[in-house]
């Protein structure tokens, strides 16, 4: 099972990276909602990305909700 969700995350992370450069173009800075290899919607805050996730894919599914930047952010934990 643990394999299939790291495939899954890996397939979602993919086609993120293919549509970032035209998200970034009219979405910059908002949330992408991810599941089932589209782009299901884009929200302004995670918050609503996560509830319309979980009404769109449902709990049991996979799905990635991603802020589009064009640099990811580094966080460092000491």
């Amino acid at each position: 099972m643990k394999q299939k969700q790291n495939a899954s995350l890996a397939e979602e992370l993919s086609f993120y990276e293919s549509n970032k450069s035209a998200w970034l173009k009219s979405h910059a800075g908002e949330f992408v909602l991810i599941g089932d290899k589209r782009a299901a919607g884009f929200f302004s805050n995670y918050e609503k990305a996560f509830e319309a996730g979980l009404g769109t894919f449902g709990i049991s599914n996979d799905f990635l909700i991603k802020q589009i930047v064009e640099q990811e952010p580094v966080f460092v934990i000491y």
